[in-house]
């Protein structure tokens, strides 16, 4: 039984099934921490405001904080994190058990059914917020409007909540009452055939303590011993006005007035007609005379084919075109026939690639297997990217349909992404009949695109600019500006600026110091993260000599907290002016240490945007380059200490190298070391023996204190720094025969390109 007493963490917390028990727990009094490398900003509004602490990273070394672990169903068993829990002794639950144990010592209304179930749960619940019922909800979903979070606390035995049957956590709920929405066979991974998940059904039936209400055409009966009733045509029989139209609709209306109704004798008419859906069920994402934009959770084709009859009957005049996402390969195979039956219901079918979920499986192979699967018009295929939004966009923008289109993006994965995305593009270019064909991209549009797909995605803290000038936040202060830029303030803000920049097709380059670096003077077409907010410049004590340091933390903040706790090894990293994530890429190093002589485990999103923590034996370092990291992007890392010693000894060894850096090294704006240094010599000593000090071209001069830097003596260009990297290259080459290559990156252009000029 759940005690007031111990510590939670939720892994996986922003999942619609978890993040509304945490916040209800957080609410109730629990102490509760979560962690999800997905969350998304809507969720984190709301399990922020109930107190639920939310963590960026949580790492296998902290789980002992915590009492018990509670994990979403799609975590993998082999997750760093719930291996160290299991091994730790913590209590383990999944996402149902954890629901099942809160329920065991209060009234239960479960609220089952294969479709429905969000919508149902939302409709009481918005009846108990208006009436002021005092009663306990947990759904598992958002309202459309935001205005409420999806859950409600009160202190008295009543709850409603949503049972989830797809995991078979369902077999731990005892409810005081079931309400039955519909039989229909899914969730084909973990129900063989449609009787075993009718055998989970029945049993949640044959526990239930009071009563049973189901449809009056429900195949299932309940055993002897509960009340039974039935619900269909209740909202007439209680005088209420019935919800918007479409069968589904209808049917959890008649539910949730049969449970209201239990509450309260008297419901006012308008209590299903006020209520304000839930996200993701039919969500209007743009409406204009030509073009409407529907987004739907659907992912059943007894769904679809409901909401494709819905979509009809509200614009009739217009033509229907559906983008459907499958949801998991298992449902995809299992019923790719029944998917093919319903979706030719529409004028035209879009096909994106499976959501895979925790499955594994052939995207290619599943999109193909479903499509042969159509006996008349052949599906098309879209890419998850902008040439997919584009190619949709064209047919789109050449439709002639008298009446108009109306466009519904279909499915349970992450195609409400693509849609909104879809929306922002039209509503930036104005879609309709005569306007700029899709692909004719002026900037303007792009960016109001841009804008409008990230305003609800990203957290208020998020600073997102255009035209953002580059040179005040770089070492060398040159360079021109970024197109686009934004400062995430979060994890999740900066994985949803990765996803729109790949909608939306825009290079991206990280910075975090801006040592290193050289930034043209036309800037940066594309997106430039930077990592200064506060969160990117954590440093806190792992114990056992580890430090954890985000991307944003400046080197020299690091090596004074490491003295602090009398942590040595860490003293090189004084003299880098630089920050953790752009350290991690070039393996930085000074005084003859690096950067990965500390490193225990990286932490960091691959080219595809999948995060790691990674041991430092999965990387190839090597001078000035770590190949993993360069295609990817480092999120921190943790670093160990070689050796432990007192802060005065530690301290000591830092003064010493400051001193012998500010004797060696130039004051003035650089970049760091200008060129890497050739096998067998060094740059700076073979600048030098050739007197190429002092040499100068603009503002940018060779600095006379180490030949290695390029000092902007003030007003440089990066035009000039170029342009006296090639002529110290040419005398370099001429007189030595080594051939220097540039260490410091150059961005907005490539050095191939400006070096062959």
């Amino acid at each position: 039984m759940t005690s007031q007493s111990e510590k939670f963490l939720f892994l996986g917390v922003g999942g619609m099934g978890m993040g509304p028990i945490a916040g209800w727990m957080a609410q109730a009094g629990y102490s509760i921490c979560g962690y999800d490398a997905h969350l998304q900003e809507r969720v984190r509004y709301w399990l922020d405001s109930a107190g639920v602490v939310l963590e960026d990273f949580i790492f296998p070394e902290q789980v002992g904080a915590f009492t018990t672990l509670v994990y979403s169903s799609a975590v993998a068993p082999e997750h760093p994190i719930l291996v160290a829990a299991r091994a730790a002794g913590l209590r383990l639950l999944r996402r149902g058990e954890m629901l099942a144990d809160l329920a065991r010592d209060r009234r239960l209304i479960a609220i089952v059914g294969s479709h429905g179930k969000t919508t149902t749960s939302g409709m009481i619940a918005h009846g108990i917020q208006r009436e002021g019922i005092e009663c306990s909800y947990i759904l598992g979903g958002l309202f459309a409007d935001g205005s409420t979070p999806p859950w409600q606390y009160a202190p008295n035995a009543w709850l409603v909540a949503e049972i989830d049957e797809s995991d078979g956590t369902i077999e731990g709920f005892s409810p005081h009452t079931t309400v039955v929405l519909n039989v229909d066979w899914d969730h084909a991974d973990h129900y063989a055939s449609p009787q075993d998940l009718e055998a989970a059904f029945s049993g949640l039936m044959e526990r239930t303590q009071e009563a049973v209400i189901l449809p009056e055409d429900c195949r299932l009966r309940p055993p002897g011993g509960v009340v039974v009733s039935t619900f269909t045509g209740e909202t007439a029989r209680r005088a209420l006005l019935p919800p918007p139209p479409g069968r589904f609709n209808e049917l959890n209306g008649d539910a949730a007035a049969a449970v209201l109704g239990a509450f309260r004798e008297q419901l006012p008419p308008d209590l299903l007609t006020s209520f304000p859906g839930m996200a993701r069920r039919q969500a209007k994402l743009h409406a204009s005379s030509h073009l409407t934009i529907i987004e739907d959770y659907a992912h059943h084709p007894t769904e679809i084919e409901a909401l494709i009859e819905c979509l009809r009957a509200n614009e009739p005049e217009k033509r229907l075109v559906v983008v459907f996402q499958p949801h998991r390969f298992s449902r995809t195979r299992q019923f790719k026939a029944a998917f093919a039956y319903s979706l030719s219901a529409a004028d035209a079918v879009y096909l994106l690639p499976v959501y895979a979920a925790h499955e594994c499986g052939s995207m290619a192979a599943a999109t193909r297997d479903l499509a042969a699967e159509f006996s008349g018009a052949k599906p098309t295929t879209l890419s998850l990217d902008l040439a997919g939004i584009e190619a949709l966009a064209r047919s789109v923008c050449s439709d002639s349909s008298k009446g108009g289109v109306q466009v519904a993006f279909v499915g349970a994965g992450d195609v409400e992404e693509f849609a909104a995305a879809f929306a922002a593009h039209c509503e930036a270019r104005s879609l309709g009949p005569g306007t700029v064909a899709a692909g004719q991209i002026a900037d303007r549009p792009l960016r109001m695109a841009w804008a409008r797909y990230l305003e609800s995605r990203v957290s208020p803290a998020c600073l997102l600019k255009f035209d953002e000038t580059l040179a005040n936040k770089t070492t060398m202060r040159i360079g021109g500006a970024a197109r686009f830029y934004a400062e995430p303030a979060n994890l999740s803000d900066l994985r949803v600026l990765l996803r729109a920049a790949q909608l939306f097709d825009l290079p991206v380059f990280h910075i975090g110091r801006g040592s290193n670096l050289l930034v043209s003077d036309t800037g940066f077409d594309g997106l430039v993260i930077r990592f200064s907010a506060r969160a990117w410049r954590r440093v806190e004590s792992l114990g056992d000599g580890r430090i954890w340091a985000a991307a944003g933390g400046r080197l020299k903040e690091i090596c004074g907290y490491a003295a602090k706790q009398g942590l040595s090894g860490f003293e090189f990293l004084e003299g880098i002016p630089g920050a953790v994530g752009g350290a991690l890429r070039m393996n930085a190093g000074a005084m003859g240490s690096w950067i990965f002589d500390l490193v225990e485990r990286v932490q960091m999103l691959d080219e595809c945007g999948v995060y790691h923590d990674l041991p430092k034996e999965a990387f190839h370092f090597g001078y000035r380059k770590v190949e993993e990291i360069s295609r990817g992007i480092a999120l921190g890392a943790i670093l160990r200490s070689v050796d432990s010693a007192t802060e005065c000894s530690i301290r000591g060894r830092i003064d010493s190298y400051s001193t012998a850096r500010k004797e060696s090294q130039p004051r003035g704006a650089s970049a760091g070391c200008i060129f890497k240094n050739p096998e067998g010599n060094y740059a700076g000593k073979l600048i030098d023996e050739l007197g190429i000090k002092g040499m100068r071209v603009g503002g940018a001069e060779v600095s006379a204190i180490h030949g290695n830097f390029i000092v902007n003596q003030g007003g440089a260009t990066a035009g000039d720094v170029i342009e006296l990297i090639r002529r110290v290259r040419a005398k370099v080459k001429a007189e030595s025969g080594y051939n220097l290559e540039p260490e410091v990156l150059l961005v907005g252009q490539s050095w191939e390109d400006v070096l062959a000029e």
